[in-house]
């Protein structure tokens, strides 16, 4: 993982923030989730199989953990749903197949859940699925985050990556299709969300845009002035911006990081040098 993905991740572990990304991206902005009802999941290792270079046999199977970038479950009145997500500033061509091995793995670990919390044996029908027939799993969904510059132009179904056409054509119905979650930074309103969440998607939008940044840190300067300190570091990695803009919220006055003024002579020295060059 890239540092520009671990600055996501890091920020996105913060519940305040992880409620409004999904308030943001999920309820068009409506305050549906709250940092209370939000509860940790940890990471759970998948079991893969090692194969053999150049065969098809594999060998000792062995466990990987596989982190997750974000995981959290939300907590309804006597229910929940685990929500991941999983943060991309490039383009994952396997993101599908990913997102559906994290998500049935975290059922697989519901289940051993229900296993060890039930007091008594299961009836001789249970045995097999080790799953009472009354009981229900709690739903497990699992969003990309696409913050990147390049357009994406990955997959976004399961189907979309595999070989069905000719003689397997007649077998698609067949084959389960799974559905990828991708919200990408440059589709989203920034005004959706109450955090810092606002400022970071505002920034990535625009990205690789200087004039219409320019524009943006002008039109938002109270917020941008008044950045809280991990927005600040986020956007100063995830934007690359220089150490003179950086420095300024070791001299902020009055709490304020002075971001505004830096940003806007960086850009316009920015602009002159491509002047310049041109």
């Amino acid at each position: 993982m890239g540092q520009k993905n671990n600055v996501i991740c890091s920020y996105l572990s913060d519940p305040a923030v992880f409620a409004d990304f999904i308030n943001g991206c999920i309820h068009n902005g409506q305050r549906v989730v709250t940092p209370e009802q939000l509860a940790d999941r940890e990471a759970v290792s998948c079991l893969r199989e090692a194969i053999s270079p150049g065969t098809q046999s594999p060998r000792k199977p062995k466990y990987i953990q596989r982190q997750r970038d974000a995981l959290k479950a939300v907590f309804g009145s006597d229910r929940y749903i685990v929500i991941g997500i999983e943060a991309q500033n490039k383009v994952d061509y396997a993101m599908p197949v990913r997102c559906m091995e994290y998500d049935v793995t975290e059922y697989k670990r519901q289940l051993r859940e229900l296993k060890n919390s039930r007091e008594e044996k299961p009836r001789r029908d249970e045995f097999l699925s080790e799953m009472a027939k009354d009981e229900k799993l709690n739903p497990v969904t699992t969003v990309v985050f696409y913050h990147g510059e390049e357009p994406y132009d990955g997959c976004e179904n399961l189907h979309d990556m595999l070989e069905l056409e000719k003689e397997n054509e007649t077998f698609k119905r067949f084959v389960a299709d799974y559905h990828m979650n991708l919200v990408k930074a440059s589709d989203l309103d920034e005004t959706r969300f109450e955090t810092g969440m606002q400022e970071l998607v505002g920034f990535l939008k625009r990205q690789g845009d200087k004039t219409g940044l320019m524009d943006y840190v002008e039109q938002n300067r109270e917020r941008i002035e008044n950045m809280d300190e991990a927005t600040f570091d986020a956007v100063g990695i995830l934007m690359q911006l220089p150490k003179k803009v950086l420095r300024m919220r070791k001299n902020r006055e009055g709490g304020r990081t002075g971001m505004c003024t830096a940003m806007k002579e960086w850009l316009a020295d920015e602009r002159n040098a491509g002047r310049e060059e041109g």
